[in-house]
């Protein structure tokens, strides 16, 4: 997969031509032009018109393969920097190679003779020699290119992370001061005092109060601790298991090791309001949601999983807003290694769960 033009180049927005594409064939355009230019000036009887032709082809061979060469730096992506300095002398020693072959394969086609006669393994020896330090500088530059593209494209990423991670705390904040859950809320702490509860009432009230200036004060752009995000959701389900009584039954099943991973700030809010909203209001049973971490091979999977009642199984199927927002919101952050996944489960459950890196600093 090639990223985009430079927008910011005008050669690359005007013809789509790639940085790498650039350096690479300036570099071997040079390289050419430079041994002609040698040649010339070296040799006064020369057959410099003959020797062009297959001159040219290595160049193309070599442009191929400097192409090859960008896209396995590329696919190394993840590959720890001292190890991908390695991996890249070991392309330009085995480019060297290579082109050493294709040099002398080529040259024999067009001039076998005068090939034959200059050819040693001393020659061969050299020319290889001569190429690798080509072929290390053009890796060299290949390398650089890769990396700026890969840090474009985390600062890009990390732009687009949180300008959705403030989104996401505008539309939890939207939702927290929506009129009809403001409505529902305040009904069932004046219920409360109705029914002689003022307890209840009070701790509903420091609850709202609580969670309303734990979300407005959290950096929508930062990673929290597992733990800290779950405290802030509690503070939302403690609200909501007041309005449905005994409809709604909370399990969080997550592993004292885990409680201290990092997550994005608010990034379970869509997930609970959706089996709030579309589960538990829309059903006359009692939902057990659950909230569960676990540790896979790719990291730490999270989900979010609500019983299913007959009432709410078509409630639950469809897209959700919310849903895509957070997979989004994943995607951009972690890329497509966050293995999102939403729907409809055998054992009669609505899941919705996502993988995250296993780092707690």
């Amino acid at each position: 997969m090639t990223s985009p033009p430079d927008e910011n180049d005008p050669l690359l927005s005007r013809f789509g031509i790639s940085i790498p594409a650039v350096i690479i064939i300036s570099f071997w355009v040079a390289q050419f032009s430079l041994l002609t230019a040698q040649r010339l000036m070296m040799e006064e009887d020369t057959g410099e018109t003959e020797i062009l032709v297959p001159r040219l082809i290595v160049t193309l061979g070599a442009i191929i393969l400097s192409m090859l060469i960008h896209r396995l730096i590329r696919a190394q992506s993840n590959m720890p920097g001292s190890k991908r300095i390695a991996f890249v002398l070991l392309l330009a020693i085995g480019g060297a190679l290579i082109h050493s072959l294709l040099n002398y394969g080529v040259f024999h086609l067009f001039m076998p003779e005068m090939n034959r006669i200059s050819f040693t393994w001393v020659s061969y020896s050299y020319a290889f020699i001569q190429w690798f330090w080509a072929y290390g500088a053009v890796s060299a530059l290949l390398l650089a290119a890769v990396y700026s593209e890969e840090l474009r494209d985390r600062e890009r990423r990390l732009a687009e992370a949180r300008a959705l991670a403030h989104s996401a705390q505008m539309q939890a904040l939207r939702y927290q001061l929506n009129p009809h859950f403001m409505f529902n809320t305040l009904n069932s702490i004046a219920s409360l005092i109705a029914s002689r509860e003022p307890e209840r009432a009070e701790q509903m009230v420091e609850n709202l109060s609580d969670f309303l200036r734990a979300a407005l004060s959290t950096d929508p752009s930062e990673d929290i601790a597992l733990k800290r995000e779950l405290a802030l959701q509690s503070l939302y389900l403690a609200i909501e298991a007041v309005r449905f009584s005994d409809r709604l039954v909370v399990d969080i099943q997550i592993p004292a090791e885990l409680e201290n991973i990092k997550v994005p700030s608010l990034i379970l809010q869509p997930l609970i309001e959706n089996a709030i909203k579309h589960a538990v209001a829309r059903s006359d049973g009692v939902t057990r949601l659950e909230i569960v971490a676990r540790r896979e091979a790719r990291g730490v999977r999270i989900e979010v999983r609500n019983t299913l009642q007959s009432t709410a199984t078509d409630n639950m199927r469809g897209e959700h807003i919310g849903l895509a927002n957070v997979a989004r919101r994943l995607s951009v952050r972690y890329g497509s290694d966050c293995a999102f996944r939403a729907g409809e489960t055998p054992d009669r459950h609505y899941s919705v769960s996502f993988v995250i890196p296993d780092v707690t600093q």
